[in-house]
């Protein structure tokens, strides 16, 4: 019997010394996915802003600024504004406004605005996943 117990005890281990290995390799698998996803999420997001500012110093962005800028004094967008604050006085806005707010309130929406704070904070400040697209949290 020793022995069988011996046999057991040994495959016990090993099953567990194999799960855990999973498991650490599942994690670090999991954290290399969210690193390199993070330094693409960066790198794209540099880029669009590049675009951006690009097409704002450009010719045709000057021109569409302008265009915008006539839109908003023009007399369609104030009615406009004048019909959306109605709206948000009439009984019907009011309601939907604290609609909104009691949603806002509710813990998963707290935490996904602030995971979505978060991640657009480490993306444009350089700092883990940032910028530097490096992802390396010893380095901050």
């Amino acid at each position: 019997m020793s022995r069988i117990e011996d046999r057991i005890k040994e495959l016990a281990t090993r099953f567990s010394q194999w799960l855990n290995t999973d498991k650490k390799t599942a994690r670090q698998q999991r954290s290399e996915r969210v690193t390199r996803l993070r330094g693409e999420a960066a790198e794209r997001a540099h880029r669009a802003a590049t675009r951006v500012q690009e097409f704002r110093e450009s010719e045709r962005g000057q021109r569409a600024a302008g265009k915008l800028s006539d839109l908003r004094g023009s007399d369609a967008a104030k009615k406009a504004e004048a019909a959306f604050n109605d709206l948000r006085a009439s009984d019907a806005g009011k309601r939907a406004e604290s609609a909104l707010s009691d949603l806002r309130h509710r813990e998963p929406v707290k935490k996904a605005e602030e995971g979505a704070r978060k991640v657009f904070h480490d993306l444009f400040s350089g700092g883990p996943g940032g910028a530097d697209g490096t992802g390396d949290r010893t380095a901050h």
